[in-house]
């Protein structure tokens, strides 16, 4: 008779029973997730991926001001690549909370999460399914105010695993996770 109640992180809490492992029941919301991005941006992957924006955002205006100072060219031109720039600047500023917010509709359909990071990795489990990942899948973490980023370690996509301080469920919580996330990461 199967005494777990179906729970798929009974095997997770029992094996980490002998070691250090810190349980996490929170529904993530986008302020969350625009959190984590944000601190992803302190990654060197995340420097990377916003490079590109900050070139057009320093050579689009520089080279509208060329064309205006030369009077050669269009106002239009000047215009297009000023806007161009700006553009460029809102998303080095303001790209994390844009992409947190396309993450709205599969936030809402996960629900409520539980989470359990403990020496073998992090389960996460949710209305839409169970997710297992070894520390090997994982590089890097970045704690925030609000939450702890685990990133994944594919430099190709920007992957992870959300998790929401306020989740915690008990005092010195932070501090385990804080200990087990240092054990096998990269703090950033």
């Amino acid at each position: 008779m199967d005494t777990t109640g179906g729970d798929p992180l009974y095997r997770i809490h029992e094996a980490a029973s002998a070691g250090r492992a810190v349980a996490l029941r929170y529904t993530p919301t986008v302020a969350d997730m625009a959190d984590g991005l944000r601190a992803h941006g302190r990654s060197r992957a995340g420097r990377r991926q916003r490079l590109p924006f900050i070139l057009i955002g320093l050579v689009g205006p520089a080279y509208a001001a060329v064309i205006v100072a030369q009077e050669g060219g269009s106002a239009g031109s000047a215009a297009a690549l000023a806007t161009v720039g700006l553009c460029g600047w809102a998303f080095v500023l303001f790209g994390h909370r844009i992409m947190a917010a396309t993450t709205r509709g599969l936030l809402a359909a996960a629900g409520e999460c539980r989470a359990v990071v403990a020496a073998e990795g992090v389960t996460v489990d949710s209305e839409q399914g169970s997710v297992h990942l070894r520390w090997s899948a994982l590089s890097d973490y970045a704690e925030t105010g609000a939450t702890f980023m685990l990133f994944s370690g594919d430099k190709r996509m920007l992957g992870g695993v959300l998790l929401p301080k306020r989740g915690l469920t008990g005092p010195g919580d932070a501090d385990v996770l804080r200990a087990v996330l240092d054990a096998n990461l990269r703090r950033l």
